[in-house]
This record gives structure tokens, sequence and C-alpha cells, in this order.
């Protein structure tokens, strides 16, 4: 993994080519759309497991908020840091983006973050690619809310319009404030 500001994120290039190539899972409810025009905001969209768009968890459809140790985190509670899982989607019909409809295929695909990838193959149809391990880290000793910006711009083909959807999104890592849950042997989770 690459570390940079406390934070971690792994397998970017192997995903992004996922995404290009199709593997990957068709997305859930969960889709993220980045907060841009609503009418080209399903070009490219985010999946978080454990977060559902809609949510106190998600704020301007761009600023995911995960809490050490809950749902949408998969690593363990208590420990200061979210361990996310995070595709990119592209092309997807959105119900809470009804006036955006997707284009057949993108021209290009970027996305920046700690790794700027770009996708060279043409993106036909719609699909998620794999989930990526992302890791954020509390800051502070696990006293203040730990960040990391991820930027997505999908370009559809000329005479598309619009032509792109460019996203800015903010993974959060909340600090625990409560005790984490016990485990099911009854010791705690720190």
């Amino acid at each position: 993994m690459q570390k940079l500001n406390g934070m971690r994120w792994s397998l970017v290039a192997w995903a992004a080519v996922a995404v290009g190539a199709g593997i990957g899972t068709l997305a859930g409810a969960g889709l993220i759309p980045g907060g841009g025009p609503t009418k080209s905001d399903c070009y490219a969209e985010l999946d978080v497991a454990g977060i559902e768009n809609g949510t106190q968890r998600v704020e301007k459809n761009k600023k995911v908020l995960c809490t050490d140790g809950e749902a949408c985190d998969k690593g363990p509670c208590g420990d200061g840091i979210c361990n996310m899982k995070v595709a990119v989607c592209r092309n997807q019909t959105d119900p809470s983006l009804t006036d955006c409809t997707p284009p057949p295929g993108l021209d290009q695909l970027k996305v920046k973050g700690l790794a700027n990838v770009q996708i060279p193959q043409v993106l036909e149809g719609s699909a998620c690619g794999a989930f990526l391990d992302v890791q954020v880290s509390t800051k502070k000793k696990g006293t203040k809310v730990g960040k990391l910006s991820v930027k997505v711009k999908a370009k559809a083909p000329k005479g598309t319009k619009p032509r792109t959807d460019e996203d800015a999104y903010q993974l959060q890592c909340v600090p625990r404030t409560v005790a984490c849950p016990a485990s099911p042997s009854g010791a705690f989770l720190d």
C-alpha cells in the first residue's frame, strides 16, 4: 500500500483498469454521485460498502462520513482507522438522478487521489470496478476527523450534452465517541 499524509490507498491502478474492462459487480442503492451537475452526475459515481446515499452518512452527494467501527469500517473497532471498500462505477441508471441519462459509453475516465489513473480504452456500458481497500486514519491520536480527497472525471463522446462529469469526493474517518461493542467472546475490541 502507498501511504501519504497518514492515509492509504491500495489497488487503485488495478481497480481502475477493472472499471475500464467492465469487471466487478453492479452497484446498488449506495451510489454517491459526487455533487456535480445532475444532468451528467450518473456518468461516474462511487459505491462505498456500508454507506447509503440519502442518509446522514453522505453530505451534499459527495462527502462520505464513516465512523471507526461502524458498518462502513471493515477493520477492527477502535483502531483509529476506517478500512473502507470503495468502487468506481460508470454510466449508472441512478434513481436519485432522474434527469441524468448515461451515455452508451465514455471516451475517458480518470481517478485522482493518491494515484492518478487514466484508463486509455473506450468504456462501453454500465459497470462498477472491483472494490478497492481504502484506509483513512483519524488524526490527533483518534480525536480528529481524517480525510481523503478523491477526484473522478468522466468524459462522454463528442455530441453528448453535457459531455463531462467532474466529481470531488471526500472520504472521512470520524473518531469513535463511544466504546466499541463487546465481541461475541465478551472481550472488547480496542
